[in-house]
């Protein structure tokens, strides 16, 4: 499933966030704004779809994520999420969302207030079926392609319908229901990626074939090698683009021949590899290959972040979000750096935060939302108006500034002009 947009509201300090996906989204705001609690939002709501009726009630009462601010007391958590997918060589759009109100007191019982689903077909003259209709503890669905949404289904107060209906096979959007259940993103918010390297025979159970989720980056390497070399070649062309000094990438495979004294038990959360790998760099400087554990944090984690790029197509990853993609890289590779992920990305988007000017620069002004507060404590995003996509980059021109360097000028002025480039009313 492709994410086309998400709506957010009543999470942390967020105020009705509405992102609208290019292939790269970035999140520009001042510091301590709160561009990590969307990405953070986002996780939660997929994650949400996902857990189970226990673990769902308890997110409902997660206190660290319950609104506190003043403005936004007694708020509901809401989200939606437009996507895009293709069933039986016919794509379709899809609009998903529910709404539930916090456990903000212990006499308080949290509950889904709301739910939807909606599906047309992607082609401007098709108007949206309901599927799913949800109001408090009334929900109904669409069981026939000829009838309404009008079947009754029973549901807990915290349990999701589009869980429900896993079990109901035989309906028509069965395969929709089940990529909804089924959505992957992948937060990328490592800063320091060295423990991503070293050599490690312990495996996570369920995780022995995954890509995107795996701890130990040699190997992915090594799995990308062997079963998708092409991707695998791609991935050393890039990173060799950036960094014109590395003459190769090679990962090498080594046979533990040691025995474990104990018999690990059968419900242990992990098992013991028969192999540990090794990530190396062949230098056009040196005279050795070296571990890749000695390469900057910079180019350790650009070479992270690609690779989880490149494995998104691989795992059926919708959104990969990063923080702070600048972190520890030099600036003068920002602008390949950007437009190689943007090459290489598919089927999965990529949203970012950033609060550096210089990677901004490089970003296309459509792909920017901004975090501007209109309430104290309040974290509201806005994109850029067409016409105030120009006059940014004519201004910034005119002060002879960088584009980035310009925007968090004005988003350090005390006054509103920044409001009048976007997508907001500043008499509201």
């Amino acid at each position: 499933m492709k994410m086309q947009a998400v709506v957010i509201d009543g999470f942390k300090n967020l105020s009705n966030v509405k992102i609208r996906f290019d292939n790269i989204t970035a999140l520009v705001a001042l510091n301590n704004f709160g561009k990590s609690n969307v990405l953070s939002a986002i996780d939660f709501g997929i994650a949400f779809i996902k857990a189970g009726l226990e673990e769902k009630q308890s997110m409902m009462a997660n206190s660290n994520l319950i609104p506190l601010n003043k403005f936004m007391l007694g708020r509901n958590y809401k989200y939606e999420m437009e996507v895009s997918t293709e069933i039986q060589s016919q794509e379709f759009i899809v609009k998903y969302g529910f709404e539930f109100n916090w456990r903000d007191s212990a006499q308080k019982e949290p509950q889904i207030v709301a739910e939807y689903l909606k599906v047309k077909e992607n082609d401007n003259g098709k108007k949206f079926t309901q599927l799913i209709n949800r109001l408090g503890s009334r929900a109904f669905y669409k069981s026939s392609e000829t009838g309404r949404c009008s079947s009754r289904i029973n549901v807990e107060p915290a349990e999701l319908v589009v869980n429900k209906l896993r079990a109901f096979d035989g309906i028509y959007y069965y395969e929709i229901i089940k990529k909804l259940n089924n959505m992957k993103i992948y937060m990328e918010d490592n800063l320091d990626p060295r423990s991503f390297y070293l050599p490690d025979p312990i495996i996570r159970k369920g995780l022995e074939s995954e890509m995107i989720n795996a701890d130990n980056l040699p190997r992915i390497i090594f799995s990308l090698k062997t079963q998708y070399s092409s991707k695998f070649e791609l991935l050393k062309e890039v990173f060799l683009q950036l960094f014109p000094y590395i003459e190769d990438v090679i990962v090498e495979q080594f046979s533990l021949n040691g025995t474990v004294s104990d018999q690990i038990p059968d419900d242990a959360p992990f098992a013991f590899s028969k192999y540990i790998y090794v990530l190396l760099v062949k230098d056009c400087n040196l005279s050795n290959t070296i571990n890749f554990e000695y390469m900057s944090d910079g180019a350790k984690r650009v070479f992270m972040i690609l690779t989880k790029i490149i494995v998104s197509g691989i795992s059926n990853v919708s959104l990969i979000a990063i923080e702070e993609p600048e972190n520890s890289v030099h600036p003068g590779l920002f602008q390949a750096y950007i437009r190689i992920i943007n090459q290489l990305l598919d089927d999965c988007k990529v949203i970012i935060t950033s609060h550096s000017p210089y990677i901004v620069s490089y970003l296309d002004p459509a792909w920017i939302h901004v975090g501007l507060q209109k309430n104290p404590g309040v974290a509201e995003f806005y994109s850029f108006k067409k016409s105030g996509q120009k006059q940014l980059q004519s201004d910034a021109a005119q002060f002879n500034m960088g584009m980035g360097d310009y925007l968090f000028s004005l988003l350090s002025d005390s006054d509103d002009s920044l409001s009048t480039y976007l997508e907001c009313d500043s008499n509201e």
